[in-house]
């Protein structure tokens, strides 16, 4: 397999020029006014405890279906429901739907697609569910993610027959089966053919219009209230707006972090707090779509080149199953698994620790630059994504104006000794613990976490380099709560006549950590949206 495919794999990214044409870098995205902010109203009152004010429109637009987002979600449905015959308005507060998260992510997992047969690599619904249900423990709504999943496969089907085209990529992490179909364009090429489809079946789109509020009558759905001064009347409506990566006060609530947005800052959570609005409740789950090309800094701005290098080179150690501490100076994991699986062990990590440090010797900082992380950890078999990891090194061309330039914003020292290290980051226990550790790579054996023997390189070497890294995502999971038929429910678990949320702003299929086989995401997405629109159809 060619380096970029197996580049792409490991990335979980799609075609190079997606992200330009998505707009979607937190750099280079419009961003969004923060759904969480408290504004007070005349009496002193903020909008979360008065709710969302009901504002009549100048203008209605009468229809069977309202949906409020164009990402994977809303276009699924969209494109299901209109060559159902159904009349449908599409809401998305873009300038078209080239900038949401799913016109610039990598690609789905799906089963039962015409690819996977094409193959001779079928991964049957019963396969994809199991895993995914244990790797949960019981923390989702298992019917529901049954019956996403069961439609993913349609979902892809559904977009191949467009013309939409992908690749069934290999296992890149190891999970068992090729479920990850990624996406050989982005931007306008991924998604104009499903827009297209869904107006040439009679369906309607309404861009630069954010949606405000669901107007409800008698306890019941009956529209979307919108900025534009008009007012969507239908009596279902379908919210996928892609959650709340872009609101820090949510970010703050939710994950007790600030989390750098990789996706459109235009998910904002405006569509949860429409549902909570509604009278829907939250779910318990809340994870993230981490970064898998490494890390971000405090100081960056736009993370990656146009080729998907990282814009400083020395954002790619968080990869390499190196030591890792947090806030203190302290272990706080296997960092093998977060070699392992970056996506998702290494995105909830730095989420949970908030921001962490790694720690180098000269010698793994030279190693890296010359034959490679992989060749310096003698090549380990087990380590799946091993072989690709080193698109992530530093090169001696880069490595010194880019070190310089991590020191001088702040996010990386280069010392002589670890105390200095200790000083310059605040981190009282790092020398106890570089101490410690440095017994571990002596004896093979990790005492505190079991870190396979590859991964343990010792710390003696001077000078000594760390790095400080903080979390970063390209969407979050989790959200309002629904049943197994994507329906909103209240705090008493009843369902909300009308109201339905699919994609990652309902919280219910989402598991902490993020599934450990890629594409999960936006294959529970497309696969909602195609769900949603049975129940639709069929009510």
């Amino acid at each position: 397999m060619a380096l970029s495919m197996d580049r792409r794999s490991f990335l979980g990214l799609g075609a190079l020029g997606a992200l330009t044409a998505g707009a979607g870098l937190a750099g280079c995205a419009p961003q969004a006014q923060d759904a969480g902010a408290a504004a007070l109203s005349d009496t002193g009152e903020s909008a979360a405890d008065a709710g969302i004010p009901r504002k009549e429109g100048s203008e209605t637009k009468e229809c069977d279906v309202a949906i409020v987002g164009a990402g994977a979600a809303g276009l699924q449905a969209a494109l299901k429901l209109a060559r159902g015959g159904k009349k449908v308005v599409v809401i998305e507060v873009g300038p078209s739907a080239a900038i949401s998260n799913f016109a610039m992510c990598g690609g789905p997992t799906a089963c039962e697609t015409k690819l996977q047969e094409q193959e001779d690599a079928t991964v049957t619904l019963d396969q994809i569910f199991t895993y995914m249900n244990d790797f949960s423990r019981g923390s989702v709504n298992s019917a529901l993610l049954r019956n996403c999943l069961a439609h993913t496969g349609e979902a892809i089907n559904t977009m191949l027959d467009l013309g939409i085209g992908m690749d069934l990529i290999p296992d890149t992490y190891g999970v068992g089966f090729r479920g990850r179909h990624m996406f050989q364009a982005g931007g306008e090429d991924r998604v104009g053919p499903l827009v297209a489809d869904i107006q040439s079946n009679g369906g309607e789109f309404l861009f630069n219009t954010k949606a405000e509020k669901i107007i409800m009558e008698d306890g019941a759905v009956a529209g979307v209230q919108t900025d534009a001064g008009i007012d969507v009347m239908a009596p279902a409506v379908v919210v996928c707006t892609g959650g709340f990566g872009g609101n820090e006060d949510m970010q703050l609530e939710k994950l007790n972090t600030k989390v750098f947005p990789l996706g459109s800052t235009l998910s904002d959570g405006t569509g949860i707090n429409m549902v909570l609005d509604a009278g829907g409740a939250w779910d318990r789950n809340f994870a993230v779509l981490g970064n898998e090309c490494g890390a971000v800094s405090k100081a960056t701005v736009s993370p990656f080149t146009e080729d998907w290098h990282n814009t400083n080179e020395h954002l790619g150690y968080w990869l390499f199953g190196g030591l890792y501490t947090d806030p203190v100076g302290e272990r706080f994991i296997s960092e093998g698994k977060i070699a392992q699986f970056p996506l998702a062990v290494g995105g909830e990590a730095l989420l949970r620790a908030g921001k962490a440090y790694v720690i180098m010797d000269a010698d793994y900082y030279n190693a890296v630059q010359g034959d490679g992380i992989f060749a310096y950890l003698g090549q380990p078999a087990s380590w799946i994504s091993g072989p690709v990891a080193d698109y992530y090194k530093t090169t001696p061309e880069n490595a010194e104006a880019h070190l310089q330039e991590a020191i001088e914003q702040g996010w990386a020292v280069k010392a002589d000794s670890i105390a200095d290290i200790a000083e310059a980051f605040d981190l009282p226990a790092l020398e106890a613990t570089v101490e410690n550790y440095n017994r571990y790579c002596e004896t093979g054996i990790d005492e505190e976490y079991g870190k396979e023997a590859h991964f343990l390189k010792p710390v003696k070497a001077a000078p000594f380099y760390a790095f400080e890294y903080v979390p970063s995502c390209w969407s979050t999971n989790g959200g309002v709560k629904v049943d197994s038929h994507l329906r909103a429910v209240d705090k008493e678990n009843r369902a909300i006549p009308g109201l339905y949320v699919a994609g990652v702003d309902q919280g219910s299929v989402y598991s902490v950590p993020y599934y450990t086989n890629e594409g999960s995401s936006v294959g529970l997405a497309i696969g909602a949206g195609a769900y949603v629109a049975e129940e639709i159809l069929g009510a």
